[in-house]
């Protein structure tokens, strides 16, 4: 097997797993401290994972390594029970679902729900591709489209570290946070090196939407003063090494800026 193909299954298996898990991209990078498009880049198959994130992988979605990277038979029926990290928590310490969905009718009916609702999905997709978003589910599509339009902005052509640009032509940082997950977070950059530090530099602002789980609560625009005090602790570091790993913005920091959004 060759590497791309092994990067491909092993994205694959990411996927499957973390969906079987029900979390999303967005809480998968969150527990793991990567972007969500480091994780968008890992099931689409894009990029090699590093040993540490194939173990915090597996940590975070309660398997052992080895059936993470049970590529090979990605489909082979094996009992995940048996593989688990952490014993499974005992039936009698669970709530039980006061309503299960057992009946056929049940089932159908929340199908049609669902049909309903993918019906406004795909409307969302035709607006998205309209600001250069391809595929809404992935690297918090949606609320990338939603902070666009607010904004006036649509995605860069490529993406290449800059995320969003005006009718100008000027260029933004776009960044989106779930504070539910852990509100004193931070805000997740991308993997960093040296050219890309240089471009958060030369951007006209940051743009930092605040979520709570869907809900749109806040927009901070920031501009690159602001935010030199980090670039500099950051300059620093590159000085010794060629890279850092997905550094964090502070969220006191974010809100030196200008606040031009708020849910009322």
């Amino acid at each position: 097997m060759d590497h791309e193909a092994a990067r491909q299954l092993f994205g694959n298996r990411v996927r499957e797993l973390r969906q079987q898990m029900g979390i999303t991209q967005e809480q998968l990078a969150e527990v793991i401290s990567k972007t969500t498009e480091h994780i968008s880049f890992l099931e689409r198959g894009e990029r090699s994972p590093s040993f540490e994130v194939i173990l915090d992988i597996a940590d975070a979605i309660n398997v052992s390594v080895s059936y993470l990277m049970n590529i090979e038979q990605p489909n082979e029926h094996t009992d995940p029970i048996t593989t688990l990290i952490v014993a499974p928590v005992s039936p009698s310490l669970v709530e039980p679902v006061e309503e299960p969905i057992t009946t056929e009718n049940e089932r159908q009916s929340n199908l049609e729900r669902l049909q309903s609702a993918f019906d406004g999905v795909r409307e969302m997709q035709l607006l998205a591709n309209e600001y250069g978003i391809t595929d809404i589910f992935q690297d918090n599509g949606g609320k990338v489209l939603q902070v666009l339009i607010l904004l006036g902005l649509r995605i860069s052509p490529g993406r290449e570290g800059n995320d969003a640009m005006d009718a100008d032509g000027n260029e933004y940082e776009l960044k989106t946070v779930n504070r539910l997950l852990n509100k004193n977070a931070g805000i997740t950059t991308h993997h960093l090196n040296k050219e890309i530090l240089r471009k958060y530099r030369l951007v006209q602002a940051w743009y930092i939407a605040i979520y709570e789980g869907i809900e749109l609560i806040e927009i901070y625009k920031v501009f690159p003063s602001t935010l030199e005090v980090k670039f500099k602790d950051w300059e620093v570091k590159l000085e010794k090494q060629d890279s850092i790993n997905n550094p964090k913005i502070p969220m006191k920091l974010v809100r030196q800026g200008e606040l031009v959004y708020a849910k009322q």
